[in-house]
């Protein structure tokens, strides 16, 4: 922002701007998300990623708010953490995130019916007992594929099964008309 030239109060609110701007950007890309988009109506899974940057003591609770909008199913167990859900909030307390590295949280569900870009509220709290909150957008968006994440692995694993299986039978079919089938004349 240029300020230069301006009286002393408007210099003092641009400073103020200025200094919001430099605290909020990188507050807002802190956490990621993965996907960033979804399809209207689509069972998803959505991947949170909660970095702890520089807090000495480590990031021991995260919770993710969702959207009222968004129909939460269940959500990662994740092994040294406890996990708790009341109505839409899930929390995972008790682990810890060390300095310097970064731990996933997933949810699943289902996406909006309709396109529009939805807010997830993490809370990230430290040992220390500080609370930063970020909004984290999805994209909801229309005419893309509806199976995003790990359910397209299991139905695509389930369609994988059911052809093996009717592969099977229809060798044994196969090996039991052999069998029982007279032998040819000679």
């Amino acid at each position: 922002m240029r300020c230069s030239g301006w009286s002393s109060r408007v210099t003092s609110v641009c400073s103020a701007g200025a200094a919001a701007l430099v605290l909020a950007a990188p507050a807002a890309a802190h956490v990621s998300l993965s996907p960033k988009a979804v399809a209207v109506g689509a069972d998803t899974e959505l991947r949170f990623g909660v970095p702890n940057e520089d807090d000495a003591a480590g990031v021991i609770r995260v919770t993710i708010g969702i959207p009222s909008d968004f129909v939460l199913d269940d959500a990662e167990a994740k092994p040294g953490w406890t996990q708790g859900r009341t109505g839409q909030a899930i929390t995972w307390s008790g682990g810890r995130i060390p300095k310097g590295e970064f731990a996933q949280f997933a949810v699943r569900g289902t996406a909006p019916k309709r396109a529009e870009e939805i807010l997830f509220n993490v809370l990230v709290g430290s040992r220390s007992g500080e609370t930063t909150t970020y909004r984290v957008p999805l994209e909801v968006k229309r005419g893309a594929s509806n199976d995003v994440g790990a359910r397209t692995l299991g139905k695509a694993a389930l369609i994988v099964a059911v052809g093996a299986a009717a592969l099977a039978l229809a060798a044994a079919f196969l090996a039991l008309y052999v069998w029982l089938r007279p032998p040819p004349p000679y």
